[in-house]
C-alpha cells in the first residue's frame, strides 16, 4: 500500500505521483517567494501613521509651500478660508493624517477629502454643513472627528465604520436623533457635547464600551436623573464635564457612576453642601474642579477619596481671602490644589502639609506668606503668569529649596 503524504492542504500516495509532489512543492515554492516580494514592496510604499501625538506636534507648513512637495505632507491646515483653492488639490496629498478645513465657510465637506485614506484627524468645525455625508464612512482610519458648529442635525449610519475613531466633537451640534450604528464605535474615548442645547442622552450611548471622558457642559436644560442612568452604564467613563451649566444640587438618588475619578461642575448655583453626600458614593472619585465657587465647603473633609481640587473663584472681593479658607483643614488630604482668581494667599496655607503639587498660576500674585515653607511634601510650586517681583522670586525659592518652582 502507497503511503499518504498530505502537501500543503494536498495529498499524495509517494510511489504512485512522486513526480507530481515534487512539481507541486516547486511550484508552492515559487508562489510563496513571489508572495513574500510582493508584500515586502507594498510594506515599503505603505505609509507610515503617525501617532496622534505626532502628528499634533508636527509644524504647520504654509499651504503654498505645502504645494510644492504635496506627497511629503502629512498635516495640512487651511483655517479660516484663505486658502479655499488649494481645496481642489487636495488629491495630490496622497500621504494627508491631518487635515483642518475649520471656518472656510463649506456648505459641504469637499468630494476630494474622503479619497484621503490616510486620514487620522479631520477638522471642519465652524462651517456650514446641513449634512454629514454618508461618505464619511470611507476614511476608515480616522481616529479624531472634529464637526462642532455646525447646523446639520443627524448622523449617517455610514459613521459606524469608523471603527478607529476615538474622539468626536459635536459641540454646538444639535443631534435630533442618532443611528443605531452609533454603537459600533467600539474604540470612541472621548464626545465633546458642549453647547449642543441637550437635555439627556439617547440609549445608543450605553453601546459605547470605550468611552471614558464625556463633555455636557453649558446644556442648562440637562437633566441629570435620566442623564445620569445612561451614564452610569459606561464601564470606564471615568471623566464628566459639567460646568457652567444650572445645577442645583447632586443628590443621593442620582445613578452612582463607578468607574469616575474626575469630576468637573459648575458651583455658582450648586449647594456643595447638599451634594458632598452623592459625592461620597463615587468611591473612584480622585479629582474635583468646583467652577465659580466662593467658599470652600465645610464638610469636604468627608471626601477622603478625593486627592486633587481645582477651585476657580467667584467672590465679590477677591481680598476676602480668608473667607474663602475658613475650612482648610477640610482640604487637609489633599495631592494638589489648584486656585484661579486669587491675590494673596491666607496664612493657613501652611496647613496642607500632605500638598506635593500647588498651582498657582494665572492668579494676581505679587507675595506669598512665610507659612508656606511648612509644606515639606511640596514637589511643584506653579507661580507662573502671576507678578511677583525679582526680590520674591529669591525668598520663595529660600522658603522652598527642595521644591521645583515654576514662574
Amino acid at each position: 500500500m502507497a503511503s499518504l503524504v498530505p502537501v500543503w492542504g494536498r495529498a499524495f500516495f509517494m510511489d504512485e505521483n512522486l513526480n507530481n509532489m515534487k512539481r507541486y512543492i516547486g511550484l508552492c515554492g515559487f508562489l510563496l517567494l513571489l508572495t513574500m516580494t510582493s508584500c515586502a514592496q507594498n510594506k515599503q510604499n505603505a505609509v507610515k501613521l503617525l501617532s496622534m501625538e505626532a502628528l499634533e506636534k508636527l509644524e504647520r507648513i504654509h499651504p503654498e509651500k505645502a504645494l510644492e512637495k504635496p506627497e511629503e505632507v502629512m498635516k495640512l491646515e487651511l483655517t479660516g478660508g484663505s486658502f479655499n483653492d488649494v481645496i481642489p488639490k487636495l488629491k495630490s496629498f496622497k500621504n494627508l493624517q491631518y487635515l483642518s478645513l475649520e471656518s472656510c465657510n463649506l456648505g459641504k465637506i469637499p468630494g476630494v477629502v474622503f479619497d484621503l485614506k490616510q486620514l487620522q484627524v479631520l477638522n471642519v468645525v465652524g462651517n456650514k454643513l446641513s449634512i454629514l455625508p454618508k461618505q464619511i464612512g470611507s476614511l476608515v482610519n480616522l481616529q479624531k472627528l472634529e464637526v462642532a458648529f455646525n447646523p446639520f442635525t443627524q448622523l449617517p449610519a455610514e459613521i459606524g465604520k469608523l471603527e478607529k475613531l476615538e474622539h468626536l466633537n459635536l459641540s454646538g451640534v444639535q443631534l435630533s436623533s442618532y443611528p443605531s450604528e452609533f454603537t459600533k464605535l467600539n474604540n470612541l474615548k472621548e464626545v465633546i457635547l458642549q453647547q449642543s442645547n441637550i437635555t439627556s442622552l439617547p440609549e445608543q450611548y450605553k453601546g459605547l464600551s470605550s468611552l471614558s471622558s464625556i463633555w455636557l457642559n453649558q446644556n442648562p436644560n440637562l437633566n441629570l436623573s435620566e442623564t445620569f442612568k445612561v451614564l452610569s452604564t459606561l464601564p470606564k467613563l471615568a471623566e464628566v464635564i459639567l460646568t457652567d451649566s444650572d445645577i442645583k444640587v447632586l443628590s443621593t438618588d442620582l445613578p452612582v457612576l463607578p468607574s469616575l475619578k474626575k469630576l468637573l461642575v459648575d458651583a455658582k448655583n450648586l449647594d456643595v453642601k447638599q451634594s458632598i453626600p452623592f459625592l461620597k458614593k463615587l468611591s473612584g472619585l480622585k479629582h474635583l474642579y468646583l467652577e465659580n465657587v466662593s467658599k470652600v465647603p465645610e464638610n469636604l473633609e468627608q471626601l477622603t477619596q478625593v486627592k486633587e481640587l481645582v477651585l476657580r473663584l467667584r467672590m465679590e472681593n477677591k481680598e476676602d481671602i480668608q473667607q474663602l479658607f475658613a475650612n482648610i483643614e477640610a482640604m487637609s488630604s489633599l495631592n494638589l490644589l489648584q486656585v484661579y482668581g486669587v491675590k494673596s494667599l491666607p496664612t493657613n496655607i501652611g496647613e496642607l502639609t500632605n500638598l506635593t503639587t500647588l498651582n498657582l498660576r494665572g492668579n494676581f500674585l505679587k507675595t506669598l506668606p512665610e507659612e508656606i515653607k511648612s509644606l515639606s511634601n511640596l514637589k511643584l510650586l506653579d507661580l507662573q503668569i502671576n507678578s511677583f517681583p525679582p526680590e520674591e522670586k529669591a525668598r520663595i525659592k529660600k522658603l522652598l529649596p527642595n521644591t521645583e518652582i515654576k514662574f
